[in-house]
């Protein structure tokens, strides 16, 4: 029984090899050429300088908060886009992100249609922009936030 299941899987792995073979008769002074396309995995680096200890203002008018340099790179174009979760309110129970900025460029929360990055680098300072009445905070407020990076 052995012998059989051996032969039987020699002989599948030798039909998924022989998908890809061809015979070509060829004159003396023939030529083949045959064209192949080769994928590099696409990679993206996060460089974000500022101190994870450290508890960032929130300008009282515009609501905007500055928490560093960031710099986003690949080596491929690529779309992101970003979700947050409020972790701890601060006692606010309408506090929300309203926007979120690397440098000129909004960043979307829209999975349907996230950042296109073209130049295959995004960088500047990041602006996190408030909503709702974050003024009446009792207490620090903790957001979390997820970075999502997709192929362009």
């Amino acid at each position: 029984m052995k012998k059989v299941v051996i032969l039987l899987i020699a002989l599948l792995s030798l039909a998924v090899f022989a998908a890809g073979s061809a015979n070509i008769k060829l004159n003396p002074n023939g030529n083949w050429t045959q064209t192949l396309t080769f994928s590099v995995s696409q990679w993206v680096k996060v460089t974000w300088d500022y101190d994870e200890t450290q508890v960032f203002a929130v300008d009282d008018t515009t609501g905007i908060a500055n928490v560093g340099n960031i710099r986003f790179e690949s080596n491929k174009t690529f779309k992101m886009y970003y979700q947050t979760t409020i972790v701890a309110d601060g006692g606010v129970t309408d506090l929300a992100v309203n926007e979120v900025k690397v440098g000129s460029t909004i960043l979307s929360n829209d999975n349907t249609n996230p950042t296109s990055v073209s130049t295959k680098i995004l960088e500047g300072n990041l602006a996190i922009t408030f909503g709702g009445d974050y003024t009446s905070a009792s207490d620090d407020f903790t957001v979390k936030f997820d970075f999502t990076f997709l192929p362009l």
